[in-house]
C-alpha cells in the first residue's frame, strides 16, 4: 500500500500546523458546547451501547484522510462523490447521532460549533462512556470543504502489519502508538468479510476452536454486506474499553490479520506483550494516543468552514 506522496505532505503540514487548537475555544462563543455533546452523547449510549464504538471507528476514517475535518460525513450527491462511498467507509454508523448533536449545538450556537470539532468530543465521550479515561480535547478545528472517495487509504484489516505501520507513520503514529491504537479492537465487532479468508483458509496461526466457532457464524460463502454478520471482536468484554484484546492477540484468539501479526512482529511484539500485563498503562496511553488522533491533520483559522448541517457543506 503505497500512500500518496502529495497527500502525505499535506498530512504533515497539517500536523505542524494543529498547535493552535487550545482549551475553552468555544468558552464565549458557546459555553455549553461540551456538556451538549456529552449529555446527547449519555442519552444515545445508554439506548444504544453499539454507538460509542462505532464513533470512535468513524473518527479514525475521518483523521486518517485529509486530517481531522469530518469530511468522512459528507454525503454523496448526483454530481458530486465523497468518502462515504469508499469501501471503508461503507460500514461506518453513527451518522444520525452526529446529525443528533449538531442540531442540538445549532439550536444553542448557530454557526459556532464545527463538525469536526464535535466528533472530536464525541469520540472522547464515547472512550469515558465504554469505561475508558477521560482526556482533554482542544478544539478550533474546522470542517473540510473537500471528501474524495479515491483519497480513502487506511488500512484493511488483511493487510501486512509493515504496510499498516507505514501508514500509520505517515500520519505522526510510531510503532507503540499503533499497537496502542488498535487496542481500539477492544471495542465493537467487524464484519465476517473482514476475516473470513482466515476461516475458509487457515493459517495455522488463530485458535481452531475460535475458528471453528467464527465459520458457524460466518459461513464459508460471502454475503452482501446488510447480511454478513458482524461478530465482537472481543466477545468477553465488547463494550468494555480494557487491554483484554492483547491478552488475546498473544493467544491467537483474534480475527483480524493485521492484529495477530503484532503479537509476534519485531517492532510491535514487546508492546502486545507489554499491554497485555499492563492494563493501567494501556488506559492511561489509549486515551493519550486518541487524543493525538483527534488533533491530525485539522483545520483552523479561516481554513473551511463550520458546517451548518454535517452531512454537507455550506453551499449545497
Amino acid at each position: 500500500m503505497q500512500v500518496p506522496q502529495i497527500a502525505l505532505l499535506l498530512v504533515q503540514l497539517a500536523v505542524m500546523a494543529s498547535q493552535a487548537l487550545e482549551m475553552g475555544y468555544y468558552a464565549a462563543t458557546c459555553p455549553d458546547a461540551e456538556a451538549i455533546v456529552r449529555q446527547t452523547m449519555e442519552r444515545q449510549h445508554y439506548n444504544d451501547p453499539t454507538l460509542a464504538p462505532a464513533i470512535i471507528r468513524m473518527l479514525f476514517h475521518d483523521c486518517f484522510v485529509r486530517g481531522c475535518d469530518a469530511s468522512v460525513m459528507i454525503v454523496p450527491t448526483r454530481t458530486r462523490s465523497s468518502e462515504r462511498v469508499a469501501i471503508p467507509n461503507q460500514t461506518l454508523r453513527g451518522f444520525n447521532a452526529v446529525d443528533a448533536i449538531k442540531r442540538a449545538l445549532e439550536s444553542a450556537c448557530p454557526r459556532t460549533v464545527s463538525c469536526a470539532d464535535a466528533l472530536a468530543l464525541m469520540a472522547r465521550d464515547a472512550v469515558a462512556l465504554l469505561g475508558g479515561n477521560p482526556y482533554d480535547v482542544p478544539l478550533g478545528r474546522r470542517d473540510g470543504l473537500q471528501s474524495n472517495p479515491w483519497e480513502v487509504d487506511l488500512p484493511p484489516p488483511f493487510a501486512r502489519l509493515d504496510d499498516a505501520l507505514r501508514a500509520f507513520a505517515a500520519r505522526g503514529f510510531s510503532s507503540e502508538e499503533t499497537v496502542v491504537l488498535f487496542g481500539a479492537h477492544t471495542v465493537g465487532g467487524a464484519h465476517c468479510s473482514s476475516f473470513r479468508s482466515r476461516l475458509t483458509n487457515p493459517d495455522g496461526i488463530m485458535d481452531e476452536r475460535l475458528r471453528c466457532d467464527m465459520l458457524d457464524t460466518c459461513g464459508a460463502a460471502d454475503l452482501p454486506l446488510d447480511k454478513d454478520p458482524v461478530p465482537f471482536l472481543d466477545p468477553d468484554t465488547p463494550f468494555v474499553v480494557d487491554n483484554n484484546y492483547y491478552a488475546q492477540l498473544m493467544s491467537n484468539k483474534t480475527l483480524l490479520q493485521v492484529d495477530q501479526e503484532a503479537a509476534t512482529h519485531h517492532a510491535t511484539a514487546a508492546h502486545v506483550a507489554y499491554y497485555a500485563a499492563s492494563p493501567d498503562a494501556f488506559m492511561q496511553r489509549f486515551s493519550e494516543v486518541m487524543a493525538k488522533l483527534s488533533n491530525v491533520g485539522v483545520l483552523e483559522g479561516d481554513a473551511g468552514e463550520v458546517r451548518k448541517v454535517c452531512s454537507k457543506y455550506n453551499t449545497d
